[in-house]
């Protein structure tokens, strides 16, 4: 059976229509893809900086407890003169009002240079430098007790931390001084934190 010049025309007609739709069909696919991929990219990138700043703010969040947490301690050290310049005419003062209020018969003092700590062992101390300035004193005593009644004092009232080195007690025979049959030579060490590489203001 043949098929005539009509047939074929309408043959040819359905093949066009028919390659027109599997080339759009091709192309949508196409498009569809790269749409799709176009999507993922984009959300991809959203999800990076909302993961971006979502770390950026819980390190703020943390830095912001940490602050809470800690910077009224900060404070309180910088007050008692741990944190920063050393006070060294606070030091003084304390001594004479102790050495009056305890009637010591005698007391001498000298202070060395601040210098560097240097731990042994070697010890951590942070963003902070940690200074240390020796104080020698000699000390003539009515008792026993005055010693460590004297270092209470200090402990208590003078602006900074310090730790006894060296306390040595002793009988003496003082004609200057008849009360006193007790002397003490004793070395404390004050000590500073500085915030390296600027100095601290509150």
């Amino acid at each position: 059976m043949g098929y005539t010049r009509a047939d074929w025309s309408v043959l040819r007609g359905a093949l066009g229509v028919f390659v027109i739709c599997v080339l759009l069909s091709v192309m949508m696919l196409g498009a569809t893809h790269f749409f799709a991929e176009s999507v993922a990219s984009e959300f991809r990138n959203h999800h990076g900086r909302f993961r971006d700043a979502s770390r950026k703010y819980l390190s703020v969040d943390q830095d912001e407890r940490t602050i809470a947490e800690h910077f009224p301690v900060f404070v309180e050290l910088h007050r008692r003169g741990i944190i920063g310049d050393e006070h060294r005419l606070n030091w003084v003062e304390v001594l004479g009002v102790a050495a009056e209020e305890l009637k010591l018969p005698s007391l001498d003092y000298a202070i060395e240079p601040q210098q560097p700590y240097v731990a042994d062992p070697p010890l951590s101390s942070g963003a902070f430098d940690v200074r240390v300035s020796r104080m020698h004193l000699t000390l003539g005593l009515m008792h026993e007790g005055d010693l460590r009644r004297l270092l209470g004092v200090l402990a208590q009232r003078a602006e900074g931390l310090y730790s006894v080195r060296d306390c040595a007690a002793r009988r003496i025979v003082d004609p200057t001084h008849p009360d006193s049959n007790l002397g003490a030579e004793c070395v404390l060490e004050w000590y500073t934190l500085e915030l390296r590489g600027a100095k601290v203001r509150l």
